[in-house]
């Protein structure tokens, strides 16, 4: 029997580099990015561009650094105008709201914005792959 694959929208793909970020786990987010996936950072003077150059990035980060060190973690929020979004904490401190498109089933764009503050998010209290529970407020 052939069955439909789930359709991934900005909420899941918000989910899902999450998890992916909070457990250090590359293969959660490998089969969900575009192959010309396109990372833009305010952050940063440079995009990054291309799956491949930003998966090796990660794995690099996630080899040297072992998730219990880990001074990053993400939670699923709500940005204003509403959109899914994932706020990215620094030891415990927000520093930027990552925002995602989605285009043919795949995540294209990944935005990491100061402007506006990750304070003015609507928070949902949900770090995906460090606990697992409903979801609430985020649709």
């Amino acid at each position: 029997m052939n069955q439909a694959r789930p359709v991934l929208t900005e909420k899941t793909a918000a989910i899902a580099f999450a998890r992916a970020i909070n457990t250090h786990d590359i293969t959660l987010l490998a089969p969900l990015v575009h192959d010309n996936l396109h990372i833009s950072d305010q952050r940063r003077w440079d995009p990054r561009v291309g799956a491949e150059n930003y998966l090796g990035m990660l794995g690099k980060y996630f080899a040297c650094v072992p998730r219990e060190r880990s001074s990053t973690t993400m939670e699923l929020a709500m940005s204003e105008p509403p959109r899914p979004c994932v706020v990215e904490y620094h030891h415990g401190r927000p520093i930027c709201t990552v925002l995602f498109q989605v285009h043919a089933g795949k995540i294209r764009h990944i935005e990491k914005r100061l402007i506006p503050p990750p304070t003015e998010c609507n928070f949902t209290g949900f770090y995906p792959g460090l606990e697992e529970e409903p979801i609430q407020g985020v649709n």
